[in-house]
């Protein structure tokens, strides 16, 4: 416990450095790339600051992974996208690709999102690994790739989802969090309480904070989720809600 605590000093510590150094320079400045986690830590350190001039980009809209930039438009982050490619009938995944990465020396930081697609894996990177990783990797998985630096403006992704239907007794969080995880309420309000469940990216404590539509709400171990329609009543009083679940 000690060490995430220290951990998450030390986070709160490089986002005050990099407030400060904003606006000692006056020009933009960045973290590298936080998790969902590190992004909920960063918007409560900001909001003691008062300061209203920063964004979050991870180099495609709904980015998973993302890089703190103050006073800095989209186009300013330092993000690279690389292309690999291989025959479609091979299929590295995520989790390949990723060992693969770290196996070169990279720390997680320095990488954002990896999109696979059939023949065709992206990965999202600091400006300053890009033509590394270009040069290092040949094989991911014993599958052999050719790897190029593309144009990241022309990268275009649709997340995949799954809709399911339920009815909720309101919709509260915990109400939402215990219909997609299945779980007993006791069970569901111990889940918030612990830290693992987020609302638009901000770690939600509160379980009868309200969910609104389009809220995405990430549940550690059990995926992220958006609250797509409320579809009024059913006859027992409940609310009818399509959930959208990414794959």
């Amino acid at each position: 416990m000690a060490n995430v605590h220290s951990e998450q000093d030390l986070l709160i510590s490089r986002v005050s450095d990099l407030y400060y150094l904003a606006l000692e320079r006056q020009k933009p400045v960045f973290s590298q790339f936080l998790n969902e986690n590190e992004i909920s830590i960063c918007l409560e350190t900001i909001k003691n600051f008062g300061f209203e001039n920063y964004s979050f980009f991870g180099g495609y809209k709904g980015s998973q992974r993302q890089i703190l930039g103050f006073s800095a438009n989209e186009e300013d982050f330092p993000v690279s996208l690389i292309e690999f490619t291989y025959r479609k009938q091979d299929k590295p995944d995520h989790r390949q690709f990723l060992g693969t990465i770290l196996s070169t020396g990279l720390k997680r930081s320095v990488v954002g999102d990896i999109i696979c697609m059939e023949g065709k894996t992206y990965v999202f990177v600091l400006n300053n690994h890009a033509d590394f990783l270009v040069n290092q990797i040949s094989r991911v998985a014993r599958v052999g790739v050719k790897s190029k630096v593309t144009d990241i403006s022309d990268f275009q992704y649709i997340p995949a989802f799954v809709y399911h239907n339920y009815t909720v007794s309101s919709l509260r969080l915990d109400n939402i969090v215990s219909a997609v995880t299945g779980l007993s309420r006791d069970k569901t309000r111990t889940l918030i309480l612990s830290g693992s469940v987020f609302k638009n990216h901000i770690e939600a404590k509160n379980v009868s904070a309200n969910v609104d539509i389009d809220d995405v709400i990430s549940i550690r171990k059990y995926g992220k989720f958006i609250l797509q329609e409320v579809n009024g009543l059913s006859k027992k009083g409940r609310h009818k809600i399509i959930i959208k679940q990414y794959k």
